[in-house]
């Protein structure tokens, strides 16, 4: 019980730490912040596209492995849409800092999207998985997990 309360004292602390920066004058603090903000982004995208692409391969064949690609390209413009906001810090000529946020927005939009499709075109491969079962199998589906939902047959009643 105490590691829980410290963990979560913990992260309180973590989160009130930018906050506390951004009270201060210092404009250098702020995009020191966000810079570390960012740089965090790019990490956890890259740790994200490694473990998406060893799912996929993983996962040849399946329904999961082909549909991942959409998953792939919204993180791919997440982290794009990270460096996009770098732009106009590092690179004061050719974009503004309204361009980059105005690229940014569209890739998270972008990303969004994408994400949306790659949970749909899934979620719609499993259902036609759990339609296509028996119904032995899908009362070892029952037994293994109590609370599961049966998929509805073709008369609208549960199997």
């Amino acid at each position: 019980m105490r590691s829980s309360r410290f963990a979560l004292l913990t992260v309180c602390l973590l989160l009130a730490m930018p906050s506390t920066a951004f009270a201060q004058d210092g404009a250098g603090v702020a995009a020191a912040i966000s810079t570390g903000a960012g740089v965090v982004a790019l990490i956890v995208a890259a740790i994200l596209l490694l473990e998406m692409l060893a799912l996929r391969k993983l996962a040849q064949g399946a329904a999961i492995a082909d549909n991942i690609t959409y998953a792939i390209l919204g993180v791919a413009c997440l982290a794009t849409s990270v460096l996009l906001g770098w732009v106009s810090r590092y690179v004061p000529t050719g974009f503004t800092a309204e361009q980059a946020r105005l690229g940014a927005d569209l890739l998270s939009i972008a990303s969004m999207v994408l994400f949306g499709i790659y949970f749909f075109r899934v979620r719609r491969a499993m259902s036609r998985f759990l339609g296509r079962l028996t119904g032995q199998e899908q009362h070892l589906i029952s037994v293994l997990e109590p609370n599961a939902e049966l998929p509805v047959d073709r008369d609208g009643d549960g199997a």
